[in-house]
């Protein structure tokens, strides 16, 4: 098999996995375990499935060029981290209550979960073209 292909359905295979387990995670899937206290909004879809596509081409890529020096996994970990902060339900976050509260959360995090999107995924994009660089 070629090699290219190969990391390519790697690669495809982690972004059904991340869309399939985040998107239930943060009820953005419908689903019977896990109920969303915030109405979903047409960003958090689109994050769900952007971040999907990147972080499973950041593992493809990954893997292709894995003798090369590790760079920017920070910069990935984080975009997948901030990413998936972007399209969760931040009351349903628990750690995220626990530290900051449910009306600071609602004030000050909610307005700018788009804005932390588009950061996120602009990491995501950032760590993929370093990697296909190096």
């Amino acid at each position: 098999m070629n090699e290219k292909l190969k990391y390519g359905i790697i690669g495809l295979a982690v972004s059904i996995l991340i869309f399939v387990v985040f998107g239930s995670v943060a009820a953005v899937i419908s689903n019977t375990f896990f109920t969303r206290m915030t109405p979903i909004t047409f960003l958090d879809e689109i994050f769900l499935v952007s971040s999907s596509l990147l972080l499973g081409a950041y593992v493809g890529v990954h893997y292709y060029k894995k003798n090369t020096a590790n760079k920017c996994d920070a910069v990935a970990t984080s975009g997948g981290i901030g990413s998936f902060l972007a399209f969760a339900c931040p009351v349903c976050n628990k750690l995220l209550v626990l530290l900051f509260g449910v009306t600071a959360l609602m004030t000050y995090f909610e307005p700018y979960r788009p804005l932390l999107g588009f950061i996120s995924n602009g990491a995501l994009i950032g760590a993929i073209y370093w990697r296909l660089r190096s």
